[in-house]
């Protein structure tokens, strides 16, 4: 019982401190993302990624950058999903890889290097036999 009160005390007590040092701020932040900034920087722009899964499995869908597996989104069996590309992604000489993972599922699927200039979105028909799966850019 004695460890229940002392606990309590010092949550009541750490909550107040954090209550008492917030302050507002003087003036709001620039926003972000702006279609001028966008334009300012076209190769900045986030890429869309749009997957026909024809496939019965969920698919969990990575960005190949660098030999590293960036996580994207998910694309439900059996549906069309729309995923973005973050900005901020490495893809060296505008080259994307995509591949998707089937959960419980054992072989992945890749696409091949694809040359994604700025402004243009990924399309993606993953079949249900890995062997009709195809990848485009524009």
């Amino acid at each position: 019982m004695w460890t229940v009160r002392v606990g309590l005390v010092g949550l009541v007590a750490l909550s107040a401190a954090c209550g008492a040092s917030r302050s507002s701020p003087a003036s709001p932040a620039p926003k972000r993302g702006t279609a001028s900034a966008e334009a300012a920087e076209p190769g900045r722009s986030k890429t869309r990624v749009e997957i026909d899964n024809q496939n019965f499995s969920d698919m969990n869908i990575y960005l190949i950058d660098q030999g590293t597996r960036v996580l994207l989104g998910s694309a439900t069996g059996l549906s069309k999903t729309t995923l973005l590309i973050p900005a901020g992604a490495g893809r060296s000489n505008w080259q994307v890889r995509l591949l998707a993972d089937p959960i419980g599922g054992t072989s992945p699927i890749r696409t091949p290097a694809l040359l994604v200039a700025p402004g243009q979105s990924v399309y993606w028909t993953i079949g249900s036999d890995p062997a009709n799966s195809f990848a485009s850019a524009g």
